[in-house]
């Protein structure tokens, strides 16, 4: 076998002017990027290895066994090569080695100065669900210069065959394509991961055992909650590596003039929503927390013209998830809880105060957008399959979808021209079949109400 798991996939808190190329390979080899200006590279520079830990093959050939620690794990290693000294809008060529084997030459360029285009595209939980892969090459065809990944890469984060084409007898043909990397690293005229950095939040099936969301023991317990397989599979964007409970998966990055902010907003439960545990929030935003705290403080300290926020939980949709408040909830002592304030409409407003222009999320795989107080709330994850009930009811607010549409599998396209923000809702097909435009915002940042 060759000794990638993966191509190389690009990471950065600092794409103006740093790139981090991070590949898993098969061995704790040491890698190198050659780089340079031009296909020619001519500079080299080390990759630090990690071993990967978590991670978890099949029990048998016959497949995986239902719990985690009835299959064993699967040792797997992770390069990082760090290029810095780079200039807004630069285009870098490069290819990664692992002992004696190269990939092939892939390119990327820096976040530009202000003002300048850009475009970018909506992603969040594939889940290996048919037929997912299609609509990403879909995005990837139109070149974008980055991706906003909402959440919920995988659905059983331990499970290697769920994130790696293993090249192993035991992966079918469908799962090995529909892998998270095999689909975010296709070609075929696409571009993707190799070619523009991803930004990412996490959802609620990174959590490492999903056991915390389906069985009241292990919920109740904190030690149980860890995030640390998407947390080392995506290094770069977490330097500061705790994956407890209380860590903090939250981070901010600019990329031209618009400012992006990545937070962990997610809750898990397979029990009814008055029954204890209740509807467990993991990285609690409540006014005072940690991540409020920050996430104020950083939003106050943007200084770009234009603000975007990507986590996982809707702030605005339909369905009956969304009729419980978005916080924790609270032990009545005899096995019932209760959902005090709603946090949502807290966000909501801090939203509007600080000028964020939209606010992109995952979780119910549908297409649904909503204008409220001038900022767009947007749900662009119907990649083929739709986790949206029948005859589902409004939000509690009786909002209304301004655009809504779950006939077929979509993407959203965004850029930035020299008149403000536009997005483009396509159907995935070969050729491009449009049924929602609108702008975003405009040349002054400003939101823009939908005609």
């Amino acid at each position: 076998m060759e000794p990638f798991v993966t191509q190389p996939y690009l990471l950065s808190i600092r794409p103006a002017t740093e790139m981090q190329v991070v590949w898993i390979q098969r061995s704790p080899a040491a890698g190198t990027v050659e780089y340079g200006s031009s296909r020619a590279l001519g500079r080299v520079t080390a990759a630090v290895c990690y071993e990967l830990t978590g991670l978890r093959g099949p029990a048998s050939e016959a497949g995986y066994a239902p719990e985690p620690e009835e299959n064993p794990p699967l040792r797997l290693w992770q390069c990082i090569a760090s290029i810095g000294g780079l200039k807004p809008g630069e285009r870098v060529y490069y290819r990664c080695r692992s002992g004696q084997t190269m990939t092939q030459v892939y390119h990327f360029h820096t976040a530009p100065l202000p003002g300048e285009p850009f475009r970018f595209g909506l992603v969040s939980d594939l889940q290996a669900t048919a037929p997912c892969e299609h609509t990403v090459r879909c995005i990837g065809r139109r070149k974008p210069d980055f991706l906003l990944y909402s959440g919920d890469c995988t659905f059983h984060s331990w499970r290697a065959d769920q994130w790696f084409d293993l090249q192993a007898p035991w992966q079918d043909e469908q799962s090995r394509r529909r892998a998270f990397f095999p689909c975010m690293q296709q070609t075929g005229g696409a571009q993707l991961m190799q070619f523009c950095p991803t930004f990412l939040c996490p959802g609620n099936h990174e959590v490492d055992d999903l056991r915390v969301g389906t069985d009241p023991a292990f919920a109740v317990r904190d030690e149980q909650w860890s995030w640390s397989i998407y947390m080392q599979l995506f290094r770069p964007l977490y330097p500061e590596g705790d994956a407890g409970l209380h860590g903090k998966r939250w981070y901010s990055v600019d990329y031209g003039d618009m400012h992006i902010t990545s937070l962990h907003i997610a809750r898990w439960a397979r029990w009814e929503a008055c029954q204890a545990p209740g509807w467990r929030l993991t990285d609690p935003i409540a006014p005072g927390s940690p991540q409020r705290q920050w996430l104020e403080q950083d939003l106050a300290g943007a200084g770009t013209k234009f603000k975007w926020v990507i986590q996982h939980w809707h702030l605005l949709n339909k369905g009956t998830d969304t009729q419980v408040n978005l916080c924790q909830p609270v032990a009545d002592g005899l096995g019932r809880v209760a959902y005090p304030e709603d946090l949502g409409a807290g966000l909501q407003a801090l939203y509007e105060a600080r000028g964020v222009n939209a606010v992109s999320y995952g979780h119910s795989h549908v297409y649904e957008r909503y204008y409220h107080r001038g900022v767009h709330y947007i749900e662009a994850a119907y990649l083929g399959g739709c986790c949206r009930e029948a005859n589902a009811p409004l939000h509690p607010s009786g909002l209304k979808p301004v655009v809504e549409d779950n006939s077929r599998q979509s993407f959203l396209m965004v850029q930035r021209t020299r008149g403000g923000l536009f997005a483009q809702g396509s159907y995935a097909g070969e050729t491009l079949r449009l049924f929602d435009a609108y702008q975003i915002a405009d040349e002054d940042g400003k939101g823009i109400p939908p005609i």
